[in-house]
């Protein structure tokens, strides 16, 4: 009975997603047959096709694992927006829109296969209980999480506010597992992320995200910094920025841009244009303005920076952002289990009439009626700035100044960073020197490099530098079907070549591996502020945007008329 209840609530979902999916192509039907039929006729075969598995295959079927399969299989075909997704308590929903939730304040990430503590976040539950980046999180309320997934931990961490929860942990230097009882609490994830005068009457603002409260976080940073001292100039930071509420994006531009102005129209096969305004007087009107983007500013930080450009309130630098300009609706599809159905409902359109949305989106051309792309992803199709400057549709924003980030991680850096190396390196070289504790910087010397090599050396780092698969596959192959040992001593020595290269790589990168360890060691010591403000130290995009700023005769020149 149970699982024909289930059957009963997944043939439900099923008629509301092919729904939506089928009558989005009537309006582009070429054939003889009527869009409601097609309906009727996909409809008819998924139920039969369903139910004719359901009852015949070899092994039980759980119809609810079976349906969902079938979803994700069916929202596969399209953008990688548009997403079936469940959850309970609406946690992710809150995070995404609100951002806050039910928890304990903790940044986790894996570190060598294990759940560690990136970073607690400041005034929170965690941070007030002594939790420290680099413990390892091995129960949840008696829970083993050892083999757990990211997501599966941070559901078990968040809850309803004022409910408890208890952790064990291991920690670097500790013989025996640590365990805290943490009572939950709201967490605000911020987004002005950090905030300081650069140099007298430059302000430096860091936004990395668009909930709900964005512009009210960062009206309220303004408000802050000029009680401490007058704002000449501003640096407003949007890289790395994935975006978020539409709504947000209109109310941070009119942070900058007067009342009444177009910021973003919005329109759709099945939706008609709607154009967002501001509303309000700006607080910033005037102030010299460059805003820092590059190629992961998304989203609502595209929308934000294409205003900004098109009406040549400030002067863009960096490098070209994302070209995420979907637009994406929630809608709900059972709401006891809270199960929903993201949809991607139009594109985003900037003052000057470009599309920020790139070309790629489409994972399967063959389910769209209209799969003739329009000359909106044309890089060569102009558009016009307020002042007259041309800029270029074509998906994304590019910037007025292009500016490399000398830091960008290649291969070597990657692999250093993302598999947890200097992060761990960091807590067990302070765990080790207790004493340092007390000081607000690290300077990486000729010492702590020495000691990170031998590190590295000890738990075998190795990495894979282009073409060094090929070539141990050829010689796999050459081995195997005895090939001319002239040819294989030819690529050998290309493969020893390659490996002297990677011995190489820790000193050719030995500058920005102090910069990022520097950082770690701050963000360890005086928490993730501190890790900003010390990139911030060696930004070469930020130098770049100082530049122009200090340069007025040459700011002028960007936002004039070509």
């Amino acid at each position: 009975m149970h699982s024909r209840n289930q059957f009963m609530v997944w043939m439900t979902v099923f008629t509301i997603i092919f729904s939506t999916v089928w009558l989005a192509n009537q309006s582009m039907a070429n054939d003889n047959e009527s869009t409601y039929y097609k309906i009727d006729k996909g409809l008819f075969y998924l139920k039969e096709v369903f139910e004719t598995i359901s009852r015949n295959y070899v092994e039980e079927l759980d119809p609810e694992t079976l349906s969902k399969s079938a979803i994700e299989g069916m929202l596969k075909e399209f953008d990688p927006y548009t997403v079936f997704f469940e959850d309970p308590g609406s946690h992710q929903m809150q995070m995404i829109t609100r951002g806050r939730y039910g928890g304990v304040g903790m940044e986790i990430g894996f570190q060598g296969k294990k759940i560690t503590v990136i970073t607690p976040m400041e005034d929170t539950p965690a941070q007030r209980a002594g939790v420290r980046a680099g413990d390892v999180i091995v129960r949840i309320n008696k829970t083993s999480v050892k083999t757990s997934s990211l997501e599966e931990t941070s559901r078990l961490l968040r809850g309803k506010v004022g409910t408890s929860v208890e952790i064990e942990i291991e920690r670097p230097g500790v013989n025996k597992t640590v365990v805290l009882n943490l009572v939950r609490e709201e967490i605000l994830i911020k987004d002005v992320s950090y905030a300081e005068f650069l140099e007298d009457g430059t302000a430096y603002i860091r936004l990395t995200a668009f909930s709900d409260k964005a512009s009210q976080e960062l009206k309220e940073t303004i408000r802050n910094l000029k009680e401490e001292r007058k704002i000449k100039r501003v640096v407003l930071d949007l890289r790395g920025n994935p975006g978020g509420l539409l709504t947000s994006a209109v109310e941070v531009a009119n942070v900058f841009l007067p009342p009444g102005q177009l910021v973003v129209s919005t329109r759709g096969s099945h939706e008609s244009e709607s154009k967002f305004f501001t509303k309000e007087h700006p607080l910033l009107p005037t102030e010299p303005l460059v805003v820092l983007i590059d190629e992961s500013s998304a989203s609502a930080a595209e929308i934000v920076a294409g205003a900004i450009q098109d009406m040549d309130r400030g002067v863009l630098v960096g490098a070209s952002t994302f070209g995420k300009g979907l637009v994406q609706k929630v809608y709900p599809i059972d709401r006891v289990s809270q199960a929903y159905l993201k949809i991607t409902t139009a594109k985003y359109y900037v003052p000057s009439g470009r599309s920020i949305q790139k070309e790629d989106y489409k994972k399967n051309a063959e389910v769209y009626t209209n799969r003739t792309d329009s000359l909106e992803f044309n890089r060569k199709v102009r558009f016009f700035t307020q002042n007259g400057r041309v800029v270029y549709g074509g998906g994304g924003i590019q910037p007025d100044v292009a500016a490399a980030d000398i830091d960008a991680k290649d291969a070597y850096l990657q692999n250093l960073v993302n598999r947890g190396f200097l992060f761990q390196f960091a807590v067990d070289y302070l765990s080790q020197r207790p004493e340092i504790k007390a000081q607000e910087r690290v300077i990486v010397d000729e010492g702590i490099l020495l000691s990170l090599k031998g590190y590295l050396e000890k738990n075998g780092f190795d990495f894979e530098i282009d073409g060094e698969k090929q070539l141990d596959e050829f010689l796999s192959l050459a081995d195997k079907n005895k090939f001319n040992s002239d040819i294989t001593d030819l690529v050998t020595v290309a493969r020893q070549k390659l490996q002297t290269e990677k011995n190489k790589q820790f000193k050719l990168h030995q500058s920005q591996i102090e910069h990022l360890l520097e950082a770690e060691f701050a963000e360890k010591l005086s928490g993730a502020s501190a890790r900003i403000k010390t990139l911030l130290l060696y930004d070469n995009q930020l130098k770049t945007a100082m530049q122009v700023l200090r340069n007025m005769q040459q700011y002028e020149n960007i936002l004039a008329v070509k």
